[in-house]
């Protein structure tokens, strides 16, 4: 497929450059899989023995809720159940109520981030935008995913631990949920924060390598006129 010289896809790209375009891309992936993680329901997963009313001896529990196989008859007629987690729950650990706040947050402010780049590189081709206005918004943008990327970092990491510990969970008496499992290990949702946490601050990380390459070139460049101005003056002067 050949794109025409001067069309509006070739100016774009002979203004935007890779690392511009890397960090959109990569901050479409780290907002994909915020959200993901956000909403999902395996955050931990434990596994229980001989608990009467729970088909599958698994139960997933997330940050907003805790599901499981139910089997009120242990007949083997089960079906999904999941009861919600929320400050009306005051006996359930602190790391969830906060990833709650955290890791939403943390989606909306990649969302705005990811709009404040998307705005620059649709605006960056035309004329009557100055350039250093439109990189206020790519610096803006990688702002908001570096403290992003810090907020979920804070949310899996503490949640990590506890998995590691083997935290137990004091659900209120109507979930009819044990406290302490056999055994948990971490869920998908948790891989998937350390992963959106790492594309957050990659994207942020890209704007700044842009930043710093901007003004280191514009400075040689600078310097290298200076010099040449300068030579140029003293072959004048030599020559009268």
């Amino acid at each position: 497929m050949w794109v025409k010289e001067g069309s509006l896809v070739v100016q774009w790209l002979s203004l935007v450059s890779g690392l511009q375009i890397s960090a959109f891309l990569v901050d479409i992936l780290a907002l994909s899989m915020c959200i993901l993680s956000t909403l999902s329901v395996n955050w931990r997963v434990w596994s229980v023995e001989n608990i009467e009313g729970i088909g599958s001896g698994n139960i997933w529990i997330g940050i907003w809720d805790v599901c499981f196989w139910k089997d009120p008859s242990n007949d083997g007629n089960s079906f999904w159940h999941c009861e919600d987690l929320n400050e009306q729950h005051p006996t359930l650990p602190k790391e969830i109520f906060i990833a709650q706040d955290l890791m939403a947050l943390a989606s909306i402010m990649n969302s705005v981030a990811l709009g404040l780049i998307s705005f620059a590189l649709y605006n960056v081709f035309k004329p009557r935008k100055h350039k250093d206005f439109l990189f206020r918004f790519f610096r803006l943008g990688a702002f908001l995913n570096l403290v992003a990327g810090i907020l979920v970092l804070i949310s899996v990491v503490w949640n990590t631990s506890a998995v590691l510990q083997n935290g137990e969970i004091d659900f209120p008496e109507t979930f009819e949920l044990p406290q302490i499992p056999s055994e948990q290990h971490m869920g998908p949702s948790i891989y998937l924060g350390y992963i959106a946490a790492g594309f957050q601050l990659l994207s942020a990380a890209l704007v700044g390598i842009e930043r710093c390459c901007i003004r280191t070139t514009t400075t040689d460049t600078s310097l290298i006129e200076t010099v040449v101005h300068h030579k140029n003056m003293d072959l004048r002067h030599g020559s009268s």
